[in-house]
């Protein structure tokens, strides 16, 4: 054994040490083998461990993570393994020429692995349809309905720092890979020692790779145009891509049908990956400070609303400028309410226009069991179909679309909590422009009768109920941070703990306990995943805690409906005693 790997095998742990020997012994990992043995030199152990402790799973969208060395990095051959086992999976069902298409987003590294993966793919005889600048996540969710390609790619990491990437796959339905083909992928990829590869350009040259254009751009705008509710277009929008893809999904969405003025954030509307702008280089618009230059401009422009996207332009931040002079910062959960009262009353209000292209008893929103328990009242309200039965993530709004598409039922609209929603089924992943095209209209109908998007939704709140959300996050870095999160939930699952609860609802194994009998019933769900949930005095008081899929924390929901809006700030207090106790206890 070397000096290097005796030297690492007394600093890592035993499993961090295995797939380091065999990056550093393999020679599929060569191109590493130096910055590796430059890692071990300057004794970098805490970034070894984290590299290598584990192999990159598939999380909620995906594998996601810092670009580096290790097995638990993305990285040339970690992709070419993710993609290799697509290959490998298709040929398997014996699909007669099978395809796939490829989108990828403004990250640094996006172009390089993108088109290693279009590579791969054509080596393995299959067709690729691929995007040679960034694109929308949403867009490549369209594509593949619209081709039927037989799976898609998108090289991402969404809203993370600008150290990471990630890649998401897709099915042929246009949804994020789901139950059993992410499982029976994730099995074959760990065994892939070698894969097929060529030339990028050679392949473009022989017809195996087809380079997509404005062609199929035009056929994703226009499909979300034909989502269109109202004709009225007079209210004034401040909009940043933060140096991502909205301006190729959102902006042209909004340009496309009419809308005029339109106050572009100058220095966000370039493609880059460093997210030069921010100051913490994180352009996740659930965040302030990535909303920074689009609030600025809102009050200096005195516009009525701000639109903010992601870099791959799959989720929304909505800003409104209000009577007081204040801006207004929509959560996930607010903007579900928004938009799902705007599509539902225009169901009540002209009934017979929108009855053919919407509304039927047949229809249905969906909701992850995470977002706010006021679309449940908006569903019953407006006489239609909701389905709540979902874990955080896109794919499981993707995979009850399919299930209820295939029983004649007709998908209106999807959400998130975390600023993710669609509308129509032209797309099976969560769409910006969707959601950004409904609150532009809503926004300029309520322009008419002088009202604001949050006095609209204070008034919804008011004959409604108060539901009020608040989602935490805590960060559990590297090797040893994994494990305390597993340590945790483990300590919930076992120790019977009640923080105060009447409930706990393990979505683990679908069995909930009754504290006061001690006496457990199953529930049911569309899946099982690693998440606990806390009932307290009624089924719309709730607390949920989960690891994330995607990033390096775990997050704690709160949801509550209180009896008036006094009494809506009480939910930072039951927040924070439910973190302060979870610390303490676990």
């Amino acid at each position: 054994m070397s000096e290097e790997l005796i030297k690492a095998k007394s600093n890592l742990s035993k499993l961090a040490f295995k797939n380091l020997q065999k990056w550093l012994l393999d020679e599929k990992y060569h191109e590493f083998k130096a910055q590796i043995l430059n890692l071990i030199k300057n004794e970098d152990w805490d970034e070894l461990e984290d590299a290598f402790f584990k192999i990159l799973e598939f999380g909620t969208a995906g594998r996601r993570g810092k670009v580096g060395a290790g097995s638990n990095r993305i990285n040339l051959v970690t992709i070419s393994e993710s993609v290799q086992a697509l290959a490998n999976y298709l040929k398997s069902l014996d699909i007669n020429s099978p395809s796939v298409a490829i989108a990828w987003d403004v990250r640094n590294s996006s172009c390089e692995l993108s088109k290693k993966c279009a590579e791969i793919l054509a080596a393995n005889n299959i067709e690729v349809f691929y995007f040679d600048t960034p694109r929308s996540t949403p867009e490549l969710s369209f594509t593949v309905r619209n081709l039927k390609t037989s799976a898609g790619i998108v090289i991402s990491a969404s809203h993370n720092p600008p150290e990471d990437n990630g890649i998401k796959i897709y099915w042929n339905d246009g949804a994020q890979i789901s139950a059993p083909h992410d499982k029976k992928l994730m099995k074959i990829a760990k065994n892939i020692e070698e894969f097929k590869t060529g030339n990028f350009d050679e392949f473009v040259k022989n017809g195996k790779i087809k380079i997509l254009g404005e062609e199929n751009d035009y056929s994703y705008i226009k499909a979300n145009a034909k989502l269109s509710l109202s004709k009225n277009r007079n209210v004034k929008i401040i909009f940043s891509p933060i140096h991502g893809t909205g301006t190729t999904n959102l902006l042209k969405t909004l340009q496309f049908v009419g809308f005029e003025n339109i106050i572009l954030v100058d220095d966000q509307m370039n493609f880059d990956g460093n997210f030069s702008t921010l100051q913490d280089r994180k352009p996740n618009p659930e965040n302030l400070s990535a909303n920074r230059m689009a609030i600025l401009k809102l009050r200096k422009e005195q516009a009525d609303i701000a639109l903010t996207t992601d870099p791959d332009a799959d989720r929304i931040c909505v800003m409104s400028l209000e009577k007081n002079g204040e801006v207004r910062s929509f959560s996930g959960n607010q903007t579900a309410i928004l938009v799902t009262d705007y599509i539902l009353s225009k169901k009540q209000k002209d009934q017979n226009k929108y009855a053919e292209l919407y509304f039927r008893n047949r229809d249905f929103i969906c909701k992850s069991f995470v977002t706010t328990d006021m679309l449940n009242v908006l569903a019953k309200k407006y006489g239609v179909k909701i389905y709540d039965d979902l874990l955080v993530g896109f794919k499981f709004i993707g995979k009850k679309i399919l299930q209820k598409e295939t029983l004649g039922e007709k998908f209106i609209a999807g959400f998130e909590e975390s600023l993710g929603g669609l509308i129509g089924s032209q797309t099976r992943d969560k769409d910006a422009a969707t959601i950004g095209l409904m609150i532009a209209e809503l926004a300029s109908e309520l322009k008419l009768k002088n009202q604001t998007l949050g006095e609209k939704l204070d008034e919804i709140y008011a004959e409604n109920g108060y539901f009020v959300e608040k989602t935490e996050s805590l960060e559990f870095s590297g090797a040893e941070g994994f494990a305390k999160m597993q340590e945790i939930m483990q300590k919930i699952r076992i120790g019977n703990k009640n923080f105060g609860a009447l409930k706990m609802r393990d979505f683990e194994n679908l069995s909930e306990l009754d504290f006061s009998t001690n006496k457990k019933n199953s529930f049911k769900m569309l899946e099982n995943g690693n998440a606990v949930s806390f009932i307290f005095d009624s089924e719309d008081r709730r607390i949920t805690i989960r690891p994330s899929g995607t990033e390096p924390k775990m997050k704690i929901y709160a949801q509550w409906r209180f009896e008036n809006k006094q009494d809506c700030v009480k939910i930072e207090n039951i927040l924070s005693d439910f973190k302060e106790r979870i610390l303490n206890e676990c």
